[in-house]
């Protein structure tokens, strides 16, 4: 792309210009080697030529620089300096087919080439900050201009930032708690809420103490980072290693005047080891600068490793002073949102700090473990509309109208499953029990009766599913009374009292022993008998002429089955067996004369 350059005519600036402009100076990696995916840098490179120049090739390359170096402890301290570089990318810009042999001629103007880098999800993050070690990446840029002309070169330091990924909680537990007694002198709950902070951010502690002995009093608390180094390196043929180790961040303080807690008296629901203690906080401000403290890291020839250590000075009855140290590890990370400038000092945004992309970003946390989970309860605050169906006829979760023969369905359809099924769901907690169930079926067919209005024309066939029976409306209640104190006594009939009145619907009595058994015995002995002397099966006709169940009559007093009726339905069949195998044997049908009419 070329742009036309302001005072190339006016004697503006004579000399060609060349600029580095990446998309971002840093290149985020988010996990560790193993967890996190390359990452693209990307950018522009910009030539500006107040005048027409001739150009051979234009180049940009990523360079990857390690140094350490340190003195050896020995009699004769002897230097280690080992530096290399580790990662190197380069990229033809111009001309495009690559070839440097021949020389071309640019127009004055502005122009401009893109350029992108891959760079491998194990490359070593930036540490800088160190006297004698770094690990650095810049963007170098050449244009050739030819034997005779000087070259235009360009420099840009890039950033190449490792921070938390999203498996970081494995190998980095959050929450550190130091609890234990100590010489049976001091019992103490040290917490550190987190083990991830941003380098420039504050660590704060809470701080459970409680003297055991009379006469101890607790002195000054000290808390304090420690960044400990490890360098590795190759000498005279084999692998060496330096480590050393400083302080980096401190502060001390008394404790606060309003940290005694002391229980008031009545209450009775409180901690019986720390009743009567002092609580409170403290707050260590880590450096902001990288010359001061770096982050946590870890690669091949660099480690640093930081520890916060916390110190509770108690002064004795005896005059001495004893002192309580807890360890916590810490790691500490660069983030994107709080980079270093080129001063190695990290912006602190305030706003960013009080914001929930920081406590997300450092308050990891995992996922509950098995048992924590809570289990859902069943109906329970759950709004049934819109779900549980069948529901009411025209309710917005009535699935009826897109079920075919709605008009044939049963009118149980229609019952209020929601209410019904809350009431046997949470009647002890367990789930439905045999009576709520058996509740449950009676008031199913009462409410189906009723919408039906049964006829009281008891010559006519009735077909029903359940054993209901009509009573009148004076004695409903007592009999269903008296059936649910009956399960477990003799097997009652088929058919109860029957009413009288034109109003009166039937109520179910169900013998729950006869219904489990398979089949049940009420639907065996409703079956009619076949007899071996049939050897076809019935025609639809003969199967459909049948009665389904045996017919009831009307009558005061307890029902039972009809004998003339089952003596009558006997004889029927009988009757059809007899004139069946008379039309097998007749002549007309045979055509000769059988053997048995021979005999």
């Amino acid at each position: 792309m070329v742009r036309t350059a302001g005072g190339v005519f006016g004697g503006g600036n004579s000399k060609p210009t060349l600029e580095i402009r990446p998309d971002s100076p840093f290149v985020v990696f988010y996990g560790l080697p193993s967890e996190a995916q390359p990452a693209e840098l990307t950018g522009k490179l910009v030539l500006t030529c107040p005048e027409s120049m001739v150009v051979r090739s234009i180049k940009v390359t990523l360079c990857g620089m390690r140094k350490v170096s340190w003195m050896t402890n020995t009699v004769t301290p002897q230097p280690i300096v080992s530096k290399r570089t580790f990662l190197k990318q380069e990229l033809n810009l111009f001309p495009a087919d690559g070839l440097k042999n021949k020389a071309h001629k640019i127009n004055p103007g502005v122009h401009d080439w893109s350029f992108r880098f891959q760079i491998p999800s194990d490359a070593d993050e930036s540490v800088e900050g160190l006297v004698g070690n770094y690990i650095v990446y810049n963007l170098n840029a050449t244009v050739d201009r030819g034997y005779i002309s000087k070259h235009l070169s360009a420099t840009r330091h890039i950033r190449v930032v490792r921070t938390l990924g999203q498996d970081s909680m494995e190998s980095l537990p959050m929450e550190q708690i130091n609890e234990d007694i100590w010489a049976s002198k001091l019992a103490y709950k040290i917490t550190v809420p987190q083990k991830n902070y941003i380098v420039g951010t504050a660590i704060t502690a809470d701080f459970v103490l409680v003297p055991l002995r009379k006469g101890v009093e607790i002195g000054v608390i000290k808390m304090e980072v420690v960044e400990h180094m490890v360098l590795s390196s190759d000498y005279a043929g084999r692998a060496i290693s330096h480590s050393r180790e400083q302080v980096v961040a401190s502060m001390e303080s008394e404790m606060p005047a309003d940290s005694a807690h002391v229980v008031p008296d009545g209450v009775e629901e409180a901690d019986q080891l720390f009743d009567e203690s002092h609580r409170f906080q403290l707050t260590l401000e880590l450096p902001k600068s990288l010359k001061q403290c770096r982050q946590t890291v870890d690669t091949s020839h660099m480690k640093i490793i930081h520890k916060l250590r916390l110190y509770v000075n108690l002064h004795n009855p005896e005059g001495h002073t004893s002192q309580l140290l807890v360890k916590n590890h810490l790691h500490l990370f660069i983030s994107p949102n709080l980079p270093p400038g080129e001063d190695q000092t990290v912006l602190i945004d305030h706003n960013f700090l009080s914001s929930a992309a920081m406590r997300d970003e450092t308050h990891q946390t995992a996922p509950p473990t098995y048992g924590l989970h809570q289990l859902d309860e069943l109906y329970n605050g759950i709004d049934p509309s819109g779900f549980m169906t069948p529901g009411p006829r025209g309710s917005a979760g009535n699935s009826g109208v897109n079920t075919p023969f709605y008009s044939l369905s049963r009118s149980g359809s229609h019952e209020d499953i929601p209410s019904t099924l809350g009431a046997v769901a949470h009647e002890d907690g367990n789930g439905a029990s045999a009576s709520a169930l058996h509740s449950r079926l009676s008031n199913l067919s009462m409410n189906i009766n009723r919408t039906t209005r049964f006829a009281p024309t008891w010559g006519s066939s009735h077909h029903s599913s359940g054993g209901s029976t009509p009573h009148s409306a004076d004695e409903s209640h007592t009999a269903s009374s008296s059936n649910s104190h009956s399960r477990h006594g003799s097997i009652r009939s088929y058919f109860g009292d029957q009413g009288t009145g034109a109003d009166d619907y039937p109520h179910p009595e169900y013998d729950m022993e006869a219904l489990i058994r398979t089949p049940s015995y009420n639907t065996a002995v409703r079956t009619p008998a076949r007899t071996p002397i049939s050897e076809d099966l019935p025609t639809y006709e003969t199967a459909t002429s049948r009665p389904t169940s045996p017919m009831q009559h009307p009558h005061s007093g307890n029902a039972s089955p009809s004998p003339t009726r089952s003596l009558d339905t006997l004889t029927e069949e009988t009757e059809r067996n007899t004139q069946l195998n008379s039309w097998r044997a007749s002549p007309a049908r045979s055509g000769s004369t059988s053997s048995g009419e021979q005999r």
